[in-house]
């Protein structure tokens, strides 16, 4: 231990940097979350076809994979105290500009900034949680800081919906449109308060010179594996994230906002204990059952007519979906030595971009030949070559382990 905190390395997980990251983490979760599940229901307000729909939310994460390019090298070179403090204040600038211009060309222009935002805070949160982390205990440390999402999660979708709702009755849905994204700047805006707290990078200018030029830190083969991955879980996830308010309001079902709760309650139980058993047990020990379970989950919620068949199914893709997330991120922070987990994060953030990318636009191109039903349960397929895939690159992962040590 001694010669750990010489190094500067953390002894503990409750460190004062990872406190402050869990609360920014919140905050930021409150901001994103309270509004991005409405992010269909405001394009259809705007009049937008099905298609323009999903390619209009999308767009936050295909811009936010345009960025990687850049993304990757800011995290290796620059402090990523000041990093986090940039993409909280631009998260807010972004919503304040939903609020003021219900258009779909200002709705572009601000997606747009959005997506810069969100393409540098996912692996840039990750990075430096890894970064405040005990190496013993990482994956148990990156399930406990989701609980800081899960926290967030579980109380934004509905306070988003609740304002939304407030500012329709008061004064047109316009104007409720408005509340709810001036909300979702306000959480921004609170995120930015604890990153100010954070110390600053240890590295030296000697460590950022020997990471190489800026082409070399775009991306890493050794964290290619779980990139895969990632891409195919969250195609699926995406989709329920989008489009269960809509198929909520198809089928008939009061109280959607009530699966975002359950969700979120669930996370926060699934993914400390998903990491604290990967860290005793092994990561494939908990991946297999959590692959099955997910996919399960997607068939519960496209056969949904009542709400407590809605609410079962963000159970199951909570324990699912929640129990796949630490061990991926820790696999993917184990993957590259200490100085080039940015560039692990960004190359993970690649896949999980696509991902999110693909998953509402490929769902908006099913619902509009289909209906909502067919399109979460064709999620199922996207699961299951995930769990075939980690199949294949658990032994290169195994490898690539005995190599760093």
């Amino acid at each position: 231990m001694r010669e750990k905190q010489a190094r500067g390395e953390p002894t503990k997980i409750w460190n004062k940097n990872f406190i402050c990251l869990i609360v920014a983490n919140i905050m930021f979760c409150i901001g994103h979350a309270s509004v991005n599940p409405l992010v269909a229901t405001f394009t259809k307000y705007l009049n937008t076809s099905a298609e323009l729909t999903g390619l209009l939310t999308g767009m936050f994460f295909g811009v936010s994979l345009l960025l990687k390019p850049f993304a990757g090298p800011a995290l290796t070179k620059f402090d990523k105290r000041k990093l986090l403090i940039f993409v909280f204040t631009i998260g807010a600038v972004a919503n304040v500009g939903y609020a003021m211009f219900h258009s779909v060309a200002a709705f572009v222009a601000f997606r747009f900034i959005s997506g810069v935002q969100y393409g540098l805070v996912g692996a840039l949160l990750m990075t430096t949680t890894a970064d405040n982390l005990p190496k013993e205990k990482l994956a148990y440390g990156v399930g406990m800081f989701g609980i800081g999402s899960a926290i967030g999660n579980a109380v934004a979708p509905w306070l988003g919906e609740s304002i939304l709702r407030f500012g329709t009755n008061a004064r047109g849905e316009s104007f409720g449109f408005t509340l709810m994204f001036l909300f979702g700047a306000l959480g921004f805006i609170l995120a930015a308060v604890p990153a100010v707290i954070l110390d600053p990078d240890r590295k030296t200018k000697e460590d950022i010179a020997s990471t190489g030029a800026w082409y070399k830190n775009i991306f890493t083969i050794h964290a290619l594996p779980m990139t895969i991955i990632v891409f195919l879980i969250m195609i699926s996830w995406a989709t329920v994230n989008t489009y269960v308010f809509e198929f909520g309001r198809e089928q008939g079902i009061e109280g959607v906002s009530a699966f975002f709760l359950v969700l979120a309650i669930t996370l926060g139980v699934s993914r400390p204990l998903s990491g604290f058993l990967t860290d005793r047990l092994g990561a494939h020990r908990v991946m297999f059952p959590a692959f099955i379970i997910f996919a399960l989950a997607l068939w519960v919620i496209g056969s949904s007519t009542k709400l407590w068949m809605l609410l079962i199914g963000a159970v199951l893709s909570a324990v699912g979906f929640g129990s796949t997330q630490p061990p991926l991120q820790a696999m993917c922070m184990q993957s590259e030595t200490v100085l080039r987990r940015g560039v692990a994060g960004n190359t993970m953030y690649i896949g999980l971009d696509s991902g999110l990318f693909l998953g509402p636009l490929l769902g908006g191109f099913v619902i509009a030949r289909a209906n909502y039903s067919t399109m979460f349960k064709a999620g199922i397929v996207p699961v299951l070559l995930s769990m075939v895939c980690f199949a294949v690159v658990l032994p290169i992962y195994n490898r690539r382990l005995k190599e760093l040590s």
